[in-house]
């Protein structure tokens, strides 16, 4: 686990960590539950601020640990209230989030590594390359530091994992961030609230859903093979009756379903005959379909499809007997859209940033 210092971050831990911490120092056990209060509830920035601590041991523990604290860099909004958060990490790294306005809501996507190793060839963080997964405490910071920008009418309340980065090639890490964001000792968000995406890691699948009760999204983008796996490479190794196979088998609530992702590539997987290829994939899963028309960005050799295209494809899924959303981007006009983080040093070819 990556640490510039030699004390643990609190919100690397998992609670009984905190707990055996503490009884390290000399103090009950019940005084976990004071601190993890303060470190997910109470969106502690410091020791300091853990008030209904003695001045004593928060002292020790400021010798004993460290607290990572996140506030975006920069932060950019567009016309509909989307904001872009760029963060700059204790490494020198940088990662994006996007905050989301709803009408009595924020939703956050969420990164969970500073870029990607997946290499899908519509996303501009696949393009990045990879540098590492992010820790537990980078995951959950995200979240404090959105929840101090949502306001009390519209309190964040939904997370999307859909940030930079594949959040199963940093399971171990994701799912200690998801038991501090849904867990008793943690921020305590609803479980159906919060979603995971995946390019379809196969074999990680099953620990996911062991691991935590969030719901599943995967990206999925082509119907056949052929063009799966020259669009997402990691069909190559997982092909579409593989992924398959290994959604059925997931553990899936009697109310939930799985949601599949398609991004919709203008005269590459957007035909009707592609639709109906797509409907009878899904023949047997319990699933849902969101269509996301592709968003530009630098580079990228590929066009969004028009609006009828999609209504077209749409059209085929609904008469099979599919729940098929069209999901309209936001935030593409300062490259915080699906498909568009890159975590940009600087805020320049941007809107400006909020003071």
């Amino acid at each position: 686990m990556s640490n510039p210092g030699n004390q643990p971050d609190l919100r690397d831990l998992p609670p009984e960590g905190v707990q055996e911490l503490l009884v390290s120092l000399g103090e009950k056990p019940f005084r976990a539950r004071q601190v993890l209060r303060w470190l997910y509830l109470g969106g502690a920035r410091n020791f300091g601020e853990m008030t209904d601590l003695s001045k004593n041991l928060r002292a020790r523990l400021a010798e004993a640990a460290r607290l990572t604290d996140l506030e975006p860099a920069e932060v950019h909004t567009a016309a509909d209230g989307t904001r872009k958060l760029l963060y700059n990490l204790e490494d020198g790294a940088r990662i994006e989030g996007v905050l989301i306005p709803e009408e009595d809501h924020h939703t956050l996507c969420v990164s969970s590594q500073v870029g990607c190793r997946m290499g899908c060839k519509f996303c501009r963080t696949g393009s990045l390359g990879f540098t590492r997964g992010l820790r537990p405490a980078e995951i959950v910071g995200q979240v404090l530091a959105a929840r101090r920008l949502a306001d009390e009418a519209r309190p964040l309340t939904n997370l999307v994992f859909m940030g930079m980065g594949e959040p199963l090639d940093n399971l171990d890490h994701l799912l200690l961030a998801l038991g501090h964001i849904l867990g008793e000792y943690g921020l305590q968000m609803s479980q159906r609230r919060v979603t995971v995406s995946t390019v379809g890691l196969a074999d990680r699948l099953a620990d996911l859903g062991a691991g935590t009760p969030a719901a599943l999204a995967v990206s999925l983008n082509a119907s056949n093979d052929a063009l799966r796996s020259r669009l997402m490479p990691v069909n190559r190794r997982f092909s579409l009756a593989t992924l398959k196979a290994a959604l059925l088998a997931y553990p899936l609530k009697p109310t939930r379903r799985i949601t599949l992702e398609y991004v919709l590539l203008g005269g590459v997987n957007d035909r009707p005959e592609q639709a109906l290829e797509l409907a009878t994939w899904c023949r047997g899963l319990k699933c849902k379909v969101n269509l996301i028309p592709f968003n530009p960005h630098e580079g990228a050799g590929f066009q969004a499809p028009d609006e009828a295209t999609v209504l077209a494809f749409q059209r085929v899924l609904l008469d099979n007997n599919l729940t098929a959303l069209f999901r309209r981007s936001r935030g593409a006009e300062i490259g915080a859209a699906c498909g568009q983080l890159a975590a940009r040093a600087t805020a320049e070819d941007d809107e400006d940033p909020e003071d």
